[in-house]
C-alpha cells in the first residue's frame, strides 16, 4: 500500500518506536548500490541491508543532486516483499525521497519480519539523468539523516522493537551513480530494392542511445531521373508510440518528414524508447526507368541532406529531453532490378470484313449512309484460348448501332457461355466512341472447359453492324482500332486480352482496320454506257456486255428491268421503253440519277455521285 500524506508517518512511528532505546547492535548496515548510465537512460539502484537479527521495519531518507537526476518508482525490495510487508509508504521530495516500512502493521499481528541476513534488498528506486554529460560524471546517492520530511526523518531499522540508527551502530554506506556520455545517436537508410516496373519502401532506422526520442525530422534526397518518391509512411516504432503530429512533404528530388510524438492533450509523454534500429519511417519509391532482363540492375543513392529541402530548410535531428540532437547519418541505396522479359505469345486479333480469312485485307470502303459490317478474328497456332476481352475505339464517321453478335463464328459453334458488350457512341462524354466486349467460353455448369482451338488461319469470333455517317465526304477515311484502357459506357477500364491457361495475356499482335469513304452508288438506270443519257446505244451496250465480253462501268445501270441480273431481257426492256411506249426504267432513272433502292449484287458508284 502506498500513501504520501505526512500524517501517515506519525502512525508509522507509533508502530515502529513503541520502545526507544539506546542499545547498540553489531553487524547492521544499509548500503546504496552504485551504477552507471549512458545518456538519459534510467538506472535502477537498490538499498541492501545487513542485519544480525530479524527486522520488523525500517526508514530510509536518501538525497541526490536534483539538477542532474530525478527519482521514480520508489518501492519495496525483494526481501521486503518476501516478508509480506503490510505498510509501505514512499515519499518523493525535492532533492530526495523517503521510504517507511512496517512489516507487521495490521491484525492479526502475526509477527512477520525480514529475517537476519547479509545483502538483503529492502528497497529499489530508479534514477534518470536530466541532462547529457560530455565526460564521465559521478553523482552521489546518499543517506541523509534529519533533512527530509516534516518532522525530519533519519535512516533506521527496527529490531526487537528497538530502533537502530547511525548513532546506535547502523552503518550507512552511500552509493554513486556515474553518468556517461551517450554513444552517438544515428539514423540510417536501409539498403532496399524494387522491380523496374514497381515500387517499394526504404526504411529509415534510428538508434537513439541518448534517450527516449520525443520527435524527429528527416530530410532525404534521391535521383529523380531514376526514382520518384510516391509516399512517406511512419515506421513501426513511431506508429507504436502514437505519433500525434506528422508532417510530410514530397518534392521531385526528395522528401521531408517532421514528427512530434506527444503534441496534443492530455500530454502523456509518449516517446520512442531508447534502442537500436528503431523503425521510424519508410520512404516509398517507384522506378522511373525500364529495365528488362538481361539488363543489369541499377543502384542509386538515397541521401540525408541538411539545409536543402523545405521552406525554411530542414536538418535531420532527433529530440531527446527537449533537446535537438544531430545524430550521425548513414546514407542508403535503392537498387532497381530488371523485370523478367515478357513471355512471347503468337496470339493475334484482327478486325476485318467477313471474307478477311480469304482476302487477308483489313478494312475496305464505305459510302455515306452505308450499313457496313466489321468482324473480329483471332489466330493462335500454339495455345487454346479460354476467353477474349475486346476494347475498340472508332471515330465519329462511324455509328455502331448496338449489334454485337457471335452468330456463325467459332465462338458460337463451340458454345460460348458468356457474351457481353457495351457500345458508346457519345461524342460528348470525353472519351470518344468505344466498344468493349467479353467472351468467356466456359462460364456455366457443368464447366466442361470448352476453349477456342489453336489455329494458324484467322477464325471469326464476332461481328458488329454499323453505319457510315451520312455527312461523310468522299476521300475521307476512318479507322477501327484496338485501344487498351477504355470503358465503353461503364466504369471499368478494359484492355485487349486473351485468357490462356487462366492467365491474362496482353502481349500479342493487334491489327485494326482502315476504311475509305467512297462515292454514293448513284447511277442512271438504263445508261449502260454511262454517257448520262438513255438511248439506243445503251441497248447495244447491254448486248455487248452479255455476249461480247464488253466491260461496262456500271452493271447496275445496265440492269434496265432491275431484276438483279444482266441478260437479254434488259436490252428488250430498254428498246420497248424507247420505241414501243413501254414502262420507263425503275428508279433511279431514266431521267435523273440516284441511289439504287433495291438490294442486289450490282451496286456501283460513279465519280459524279461523290459529295
Amino acid at each position: 500500500m502506498k500513501r504520501s500524506l505526512p500524517r501517515l508517518y506519525s502512525a508509522l512511528f507509533a508502530v515502529l518506536f513503541t520502545v526507544i532505546g539506546s542499545q547498540s547492535f553489531a553487524q547492521n548496515a544499509l548500503t546504496i548500490s552504485s551504477g552507471e548510465t549512458a545518456g538519459l537512460a534510467p538506472e535502477t539502484l537498490s538499498v541492501l541491508m545487513d542485519s544480525d537479527s530479524g527486522v520488523q521495519g525500517f526508514v530510509l531518507a536518501i538525497t541526490y543532486d536534483d539538477s542532474l537526476l530525478s527519482v521514480s518508482d520508489v518501492e519495496a525490495g525483494s526481501a521486503t516483499l518476501s516478508a509480506n510487508a503490510e505498510l509501505v509508504v514512499p515519499e518523493t521530495l525535492s532533492g530526495g525521497f523517503t521510504l517507511g516500512v512496517v512489516v507487521d502493521a495490521t491484525a492479526p499481528f502475526d509477527g512477520q519480519e525480514i529475517p537476519a541476513g547479509a545483502g538483503l534488498e529492502i528497497a529499489a528506486f530508479t534514477m534518470t539523468p536530466l541532462a547529457l554529460v560530455g565526460a564521465a560524471t559521478d553523482s552521489a546517492i546518499a543517506f541523509s539523516d534529519g533533512v527530509l520530511n516534516n518532522p525530519p526523518l533519519s535512516n533506521l531499522i527496527v529490531q526487537g522493537g528497538q530502533s537502530v540508527d547511525a548513532s546506535t551502530g547502523l552503518e550507512l554506506n552511500d552509493g554513486l551513480l556515474t553518468l556517461l556520455p551517450p554513444p552517438p545517436d544515428s539514423m540510417r537508410i536501409e539498403n532496399s530494392d524494387i522491380q523496374a516496373d514497381g515500387s517499394g519502401p526504404a526504411r529509415v532506422l534510428l538508434s537513439n542511445s541518448s534517450g527516449d526520442a520525443q520527435g524527429f525530422v528527416l530530410s532525404i534526397t534521391h535521383d529523380p531521373a531514376l526514382l520518384s518518391l510516391v509516399d512517406i509512411n511512419l515506421g513501426s516504432a513511431a506508429q507504436s508510440a502514437g505519433a500525434e503530429l506528422v508532417v510530410e512533404e514530397l518534392y521531385s528530388n526528395g522528401g521531408t518528414l517532421g514528427v512530434v510524438l506527444d503534441f496534443e492533450t492530455p500530454f502523456e509523454g509518449q516517446t520512442i524508447a531508447a534502442g537500436t534500429d528503431n523503425h521510424i519511417a519508410s520512404y516509398v519509391y517507384a522506378s522511373q526507368i525500364d529495365l528488362v532482363e538481361p539488363d543489369a540492375p541499377v543502384q542509386t543513392a538515397l541521401t540525408f541532406v541538411d539545409g536543402q529541402l523545405g521552406s525554411p530548410t530542414l536538418d535531420n535531428v532527433i529530440v531527446v529531453a527537449g533537446i535537438s540532437l544531430s545524430p550521425s547519418l548513414e546514407d542508403g541505396t535503392m537498387t532497381i532490378n530488371p523485370t523478367p522479359p515478357p513471355p512471347v505469345f503468337d496470339t493475334a486479333f484482327y478486325i476485318g470484313q467477313r471474307d478477311f480469312p480469304e482476302t487477308g485485307t483489313n478494312g475496305g470502303s464505305g459510302f455515306p449512309g452505308q450499313e457496313i459490317e466489321f468482324c473480329f478474328f483471332y489466330s493462335d497456332p500454339t495455345d487454346n484460348i479460354q476467353g477474349v476481352q475486346l476494347a475498340v475505339c472508332y471515330d465519329d464517321l462511324l455509328l455502331v448501332d448496338g449489334t454485337f453478335s457471335i452468330e456463325g463464328s467459332i465462338a458460337d459453334e463451340l458454345g460460348a457461355e458468356f457474351v457481353h458488350y457495351q457500345i458508346d457512341n457519345d461524342d460528348n462524354d470525353g472519351d470518344g466512341r468505344e466498344l468493349v466486349a467479353g467472351i468467356l467460353m466456359d462460364a456455366l455448369p457443368p464447366f466442361e472447359n470448352q476453349q477456342l482451338p489453336t489455329t494458324s488461319e484467322p477464325l471469326l469470333i464476332a461481328c458488329v453492324d454499323a453505319e457510315v455517317d451520312g455527312g461523310a465526304i468522299c476521300g475521307d477515311s476512318f479507322s477501327i482500332d484496338f485501344c487498351d484502357g477504355i470503358n465503353g459506357n461503364g466504369m471499368v477500364d478494359i484492355n485487349n486480352m486473351a485468357v490462356i491457361e487462366y492467365q491474362s495475356i496482353q502481349n500479342f499482335t493487334l491489327i485494326g482496320a482502315d476504311y475509305e469513304i467512297i462515292p454514293v452508288p448513284a447511277f442512271l438506270r438504263g445508261d449502260c454506257n454511262t454517257d448520262t443519257k438513255v438511248d439506243l446505244a445503251d441497248a447495244a451496250t447491254v448486248i455487248a456486255t452479255e455476249f461480247q465480253g464488253y466491260d461496262a462501268l456500271c452493271l447496275d445501270a445496265c440492269d434496265s428491268n432491275d431484276d438483279g441480273i444482266i441478260n437479254l431481257a434488259d436490252s428488250v426492256y430498254l428498246l420497248n421503253f424507247l420505241f414501243s411506249f413501254g414502262n420507263p426504267t425503275p428508279d433511279p432513272g431514266p431521267y435523273s440519277s440516284g441511289v439504287d433502292p433495291s438490294e442486289d449484287a450490282l451496286d456501283c458508284a460513279l465519280p459524279a455521285a461523290c459529295n
